[in-house]
């Protein structure tokens, strides 16, 4: 099923639903790379062009819609869960940091990058959003890898110097206070950096709340009263705890019933 949403920029957004089944996915890439989970995400998402602030802005909203409003936070009393609420209005709407600039014959628009920061150095340059040369434009978010490799190596060393200014002037506009932390439950602030591997960890840690165990245990359960496992694995996980959630007030129902009767 395809939802669309408004993101806190006005802009609007379309992407698939994360079922019950993806997050079994999700859970097998927990032991392998942050690259994997990523790259995973972002094909649930349709719309194009869009920039980290706004995929991190997409991603709280698909988590809360998907899978449910807290998430799990650690503390030095153990794990606390939090509203996603609270995150969305710490990010809240970023400033506008768009600046045309020329270079050597190219006209680049500069602005928050297209690519997460996933360990290589190369996604510095998606800060450019478009280059235009000789009466043709490209934007950057609409290149494959190997069109995107091929761009940037034909860059001029300009260009890095021009990318190391913007970065610096705008470095306020690059760190963000996800949750300003909680001293009642010693819980420390959440502080992000969007050109840092830190930002996809985050969103990584969002979508990583099953294991393969648990996975198995709520189909084991739910199969008894729904034998359609197809059906429920195409579930979203909302609908999957709703459905737990009504199972077991039925059995507990039921053996209060035959506790009842067996007393009597």
């Amino acid at each position: 099923m395809v939802l669309s949403f408004i993101l806190p920029n006005k802009k609007e957004v379309f992407v698939n639903e994360i079922l019950y089944k993806d997050l079994r996915k999700i859970s097998l890439y927990r032991d392998s790379t942050t690259v994997g989970i990523i790259n995973f995400l972002e094909s649930f998402i349709l719309t194009k062009n869009l920039n980290v602030v706004e995929k991190l802005s997409t991603f709280f909203i698909l988590r809360e819609r998907c899978i449910g409003e807290n998430i799990s936070v650690g503390s030095k009393k153990g794990n606390v869960n939090i509203e996603l609420g609270f995150l969305k209005k710490n990010v809240g709407v970023f400033d506008d940091i768009s600046e045309t600039v020329d270079i050597e014959g190219m006209r680049c628009v500069l602005n928050y990058p297209s690519k997460f920061n996933l360990g290589s150095t190369d996604f510095i340059f998606s800060l450019i959003e478009s280059i235009e040369f000789e009466g043709e434009k490209i934007l950057i978010s609409n290149l494959t890898d190997s069109e995107y490799d091929e761009v940037i190596n034909k860059l001029p060393e300009a260009v890095f110097r021009y990318l190391e200014d913007f970065v610096q002037r705008n470095k306020a506009h690059f760190e963000i206070l996800v949750f300003e932390g909680r001293e009642s439950l010693e819980i420390d602030k959440i502080r992000l950096n969007l050109l840092d591997i830190s930002l996809p960890m985050f969103i990584a840690r969002l979508f990583d709340c099953i294991d393969g165990t648990n996975y198995r245990e709520m189909l084991f359960v739910l199969c008894k009263r729904i034998p359609d496992i197809t059906f429920l694995i195409n579930c979203t996980y909302l609908e999957i705890e709703d459905f737990y959630k009504m199972y077991s007030d039925e059995i507990e129902k039921q053996t209060a019933n035959l506790q009842k009767e067996n007393s009597s």
